[in-house]
């Protein structure tokens, strides 16, 4: 750091004074003993408007907290500065405490098993040259330090180590790196087979040859024909009835005739009872085996019909019930 960067703009008085707050406050922690505290608002000063005095302070602080490698380096930085200002006084001191404070470094080794193109290493987030880590010892503040390697096409590696207080030289060997795998492509779900083409307008193929669907349509054509022969009957069975009604309606009772074609009225009336029960029977379960024989193509997931044939003396039904 240099207090006349020419590509530094010079404080402000606004500067200044902040600077010289921050300062204030930071002399004041660090005679407490709150250097966690005191170091920061020293750093901050020193940041807003540079001194040799404040780095001086700032130096101190970072020794008394332990931070050995950073108070080395700004004890150097401002021996320099206060020689090129002319105060010899203050960078003999600071000389010498740098002096000092160097025989008790922590010095990290790296070492590099295989450098890989383009690799970078980073200590603590701040990235180093891999040519420049690689064999000398790196003063590092004791603690705990993050160490970590990239390249293009590999693997990250990263590696945490606990630095004693120096004089020390620990050693880390950064291993070759692995080949990043390979991002294997998604396989594509199989595609479902296309369904068979439809020309516009054409009705669905049906199953065909179904023996209870050819045997559903010949009960239904039975049963048709029971309903017609039992409305014949029960026609015929009317008229007879008439008859006989207007036989037996004078004053001298029924005669032999009329008895006789009562009884055959009676007989017809059965056998148009017996004839529409039967077509009904027919007709009904016709339509259940052709409803039950579905073409397969056609869904039949929840469906369900049923028949209820109910027969009696005065003709019979057929119940047929379902679900869709």
């Amino acid at each position: 750091m240099s207090l006349t960067s020419p590509l530094r703009a010079q404080p402000t008085a606004a500067d200044k004074a902040l600077a010289e707050g921050l300062f204030q406050d930071g002399k004041k922690l660090m005679d407490e003993g709150r250097l966690t505290e005191a170091c920061p608002k020293l750093a901050e000063s020193q940041r807003v408007d540079p001194t040799v005095g404040t780095l001086l302070n700032l130096a101190v602080c970072h020794e008394k907290e332990g931070k050995t490698a950073s108070a080395w380096a700004e004890f150097k930085e401002a021996s320099a500065l206060a020689a090129t200002a002319g105060q010899q006084d203050r960078s003999q001191f600071a000389a010498r405490r740098a002096a000092e404070l160097e025989a008790r470094l922590t010095r990290l080794v790296l070492e590099v098993a295989e450098a890989a193109p383009g690799m970078s290493i980073t200590l603590n987030g701040k990235e180093l040259s891999a040519a420049a880590a690689t064999g000398s010892g790196i003063p590092v503040d004791p603690g705990t330090a993050t160490i970590e390697a990239n390249a293009p096409g590999k693997q990250p590696w990263s590696q945490q180590v606990t630095l004693d207080p120096g004089p020390s030289a620990p050693r880390v060997v950064i291993p070759p790196l692995a080949d990043a795998a390979a991002q294997r492509p998604a396989q594509a779900a199989p595609a479902a087979p296309p369904a068979p083409a439809v020309r516009p307008g054409a009705a669905r193929p049906e199953a065909t040859g179904s023996p209870v669907r050819t045997l559903g349509f010949v009960a239904g054509g039975v049963g048709l024909a029971g309903l017609g022969v039992g409305a014949v009957f029960g026609i015929m069975a009317i008229q007879k009835a008439g008859d006989v009604e207007a036989g037996c309606g004078g004053n001298f009772g029924c005669s032999r005739a009329d008895v006789e074609a009562n009884e055959s009225a009676r007989a017809t009336a059965m056998v148009s009872n017996i004839a529409v029960g039967a077509g009904l029977l027919c007709l009904g379960a016709g339509a259940a085996m052709v409803l039950l024989s579905r073409s397969p193509e056609e869904p039949v997931a929840g469906e369900r019909v049923w028949l209820s044939p109910t027969v009696a003396s005065d003709g019979g039904r057929v119940t047929l019930g379902g679900r869709w």
